[in-house]
């Protein structure tokens, strides 16, 4: 009698249940989609979203799918998945408009994934290719790759992600790669949203004409953001207020750990702007801040507990004057940063360099770093 009651039970949770999730595939017949590089897909694409329900996946099969962008984004519904055959599926960002028209990819909504996807800008337009602003929650890319084109097209500025409008919980950037943009990730000086739970991991960020992760937040709320196991390569900024691999303004509760750094004009880790618990550690800098003086890594204004541990910070084909490691209020109107620990680092010189300079009163440890002088140093 028991086991006929659970049965009875069991089938009746099963009838119960909500509808299962329904797979699509954005092709014909089900959707008017070509992949052939040329046929606007944006029309079949919002016909997709249009019938998708939470839990819902929408498969895109390997192609070039071209999208002519007009001034109102395509939403992705909350709860919905893309996901594509990785470099294979891939979207050719275009516009309906001229150069100097703003231009939004996807805004998507929470609980949103992306998965195994390519998209490039094939036009040179003004864009914030991922606008996630209001409020949002649990949004995942994972293995997609996002190529703004600009040393091909140059012209206006196209930035990846763009956060701090609203609140967002929960983001994730898993095996991503964003090449050819000018900001990877950014946040306005003037946004005032909240911003948290920030996960980027075994991710590349390379050739961007601003900076890869830019999480500043003068105004806002930005917390608990970890980046870790990514590489960053090749910055083509050209001015030293941008161009960092990760930068923190404004933020509380972040890491940067175990990310290889090579070819940067300005500071490759840059935290500022009454940041608190950051840690640095782990990480290798080959050639950062090669274009001015400021350090390879830098903490000012107001900065409290930065533990930087246990980096190597390979310097040897600096040709200018920059610091190792600098630790400094940034000027006589701001306060020096405090409560700093540098500790474990290997520090080797390229023939002009500084191994640091730490503003008296900022740092509350430094031991057992190990200092590397230049050859031509070892020579003499």
């Amino acid at each position: 009698m028991m086991h006929r009651s659970l049965l009875a039970i069991l089938l009746a949770c099963l009838f119960l249940s909500p509808a299962t999730a329904d797979s699509f595939v954005f092709s014909e017949p089900t959707f008017p989609a070509v992949a052939d590089g040329e046929t606007d897909n944006r029309p079949a694409l919002l016909q997709a979203f249009a019938q998708l329900k939470p839990g819902d996946t929408l498969f895109l099969p390997a192609g070039d799918y071209r999208l002519e962008l007009t001034d109102k984004p395509i939403s992705v519904p909350s709860g919905v998945s893309l996901v594509g055959q990785g470099a294979k599926s891939r979207f050719l960002l275009a516009s309906t408009g001229n150069d100097k028209q703003y231009r939004n990819w996807l805004k998507l909504g929470s609980n949103v994934t992306l998965s195994g996807l390519s998209a490039k800008r094939v036009e040179a337009f003004p864009a914030v290719l991922l606008p996630l602003a209001g409020d949002r929650e649990n949004i995942t890319l994972h293995d997609v790759t996002i190529d703004g084109n600009g040393p091909e097209l140059g012209g206006p500025y196209c930035h990846a992600i763009q956060v701090g409008y609203g609140h967002l919980d929960g983001l994730r950037l898993d095996r991503v790669e964003i090449t050819g943009c000018s900001f990877g990730l950014f946040q306005s000086n003037d946004a005032t949203g909240t911003v948290e739970n920030v996960l980027v991991q075994q991710s590349m960020f390379h050739h961007n004409r601003a900076s890869d992760l830019e999480f500043n937040s003068p105004r806002g709320t930005m917390r608990n953001i970890v980046v870790r196991d990514c590489l960053f390569r090749d910055n083509l900024c050209h001015t030293l207020g941008a161009g960092f691999a990760v930068g923190f303004a404004n933020v509380a509760d972040a890491e940067v750990q175990r990310c290889d750094i090579r070819n940067y004009g300005s500071e490759a880790l840059h935290v500022e702007d009454r940041s608190r618990d950051i840690r640095l550690s782990q990480n290798t800098i080959f050639n950062g801040s090669n274009r001015g003086d400021n350090g390879i890594i830098m903490v000012l204004s107001d900065s409290t507990n930065v533990v930087i541990e246990d980096n190597t910070i390979d310097a040897r084909m600096n040709e200018n004057r920059t610091h190792l490691i600098l630790v400094t209020s940034g000027g006589e109107r701001f306060k020096r940063p405090n409560d700093v620990h540098i500790r474990g680092n290997l520090l080797t010189h390229g023939p002009s360099t500084r191994t640091w300079y730490l503003q008296p009163g900022s740092t509350s440890e430094n031991a057992k770093n190990t200092v590397v002088a230049h050859e031509k140093e070892q020579d003499e």
